[in-house]
């Protein structure tokens, strides 16, 4: 397998370094990345140096040189890249995408070309360029597509170590979604906490500090035990008067929604929890 990939930013670049420094036989085949393409041909050369692979001056010569090709581009410029490189001779090749919230209909016409697709998502956060594959083989993938990619790709990965699981095509944007939740409306809540302890005199610094073994502690107990028994706090005692005090401080309209909609949420988690527990003022409040 020759690995080409397209798109030089977080993503393609740790692929490519991650998969560059792995073992050439893995999965039961050789492997290699031949290289990558983007629009920037600095990026490309950055890329390209950073895993010590080969910069590709055209889209087309990168096809070529590939029988696996990995599209690691914003969502937006998907469709676009697969009506360009569909024009090639893709027979035999297989055509990966990385979008979370994409599948893999977007390579219209896939079968005509005689090439397989499939979308692979890594559950996992790529925070920067040049370290992110450090921490990539914790990685679990998702991928959906045709059978055919599928039967290549999924045992490629699991024999570099990694979970993969199969979802519908049709659950791809709720899926997404779901990973939305859990990572960047995780660093809005965040944004939320730090503005209100600045209010009380802290600096980012020291509120960061001051949240780091909170929010650790939680999302572990969350992590081993699930929401339902991890879960603490004024809503699940039951505290209605300290939850309407949070309501009453809180200044701002759009914070006082966030914080009532995500009451609402916890309010269902308590009930579970505590099923013989009245929780009738925490939801007139809410």
């Amino acid at each position: 397998m020759k690995i080409g990939i397209i798109g030089a930013g977080k993503v393609g670049v740790t692929l490519g370094k991650y998969l560059a420094g792995i073992s050439r036989k893995a999965a039961g085949q050789e492997f290699s990345v031949a290289g990558f393409y983007s629009r920037s041909w600095e990026s490309i050369q950055t890329a390209a140096d950073f895993t010590k692979t080969k910069a590709f001056e055209q889209m087309d010569a990168l096809v070529k040189a590939s029988d696996t090709l990995f599209i690691t581009t914003p969502d937006g410029v998907i469709a676009q890249i697969w009506d360009c490189i569909a024009k090639d001779r893709l027979a035999g090749k297989m055509i990966c995408h990385f979008s979370g919230s994409l599948s893999s209909h977007v390579f219209s016409g896939i079968e005509e070309t005689g090439a397989a697709g499939c979308s692979i998502h890594p559950m996992y956060a790529f925070s920067d360029k040049f370290t992110s594959y450090q921490q990539f083989h914790t990685a679990e993938l998702t991928m959906e597509g045709g059978s055919q990619a599928l039967q290549v790709m999924k045992p490629f990965f699991e024999g570099l170590g990694h979970t993969v699981h199969i979802i519908d095509s049709a659950d791809k944007i709720k899926y997404h979604a779901a990973a939305v939740f859990a990572s960047n409306y995780v660093a809005g809540l965040f944004q939320v906490s730090l503005g209100l302890l600045g209010d009380c005199g802290f600096t980012q610094e020291d509120a960061l500090k001051l949240l780091r073994p909170l929010a650790i502690g939680n999302v572990n107990a969350v992590l081993e035990s699930g929401p339902v028994k991890a879960l603490t706090g004024p809503i699940e005692r039951g505290d209605a008067e300290t939850v309407q005090k949070h309501l009453n401080v809180l200044a701002e309209e759009n914070i006082r929604q966030i914080y009532s909609s995500i009451g609402r949420e916890l309010l269902a988690v308590a009930r579970q929890k505590n099923p013989d527990r009245d929780y009738g003022a925490l939801e007139q409040i809410l």
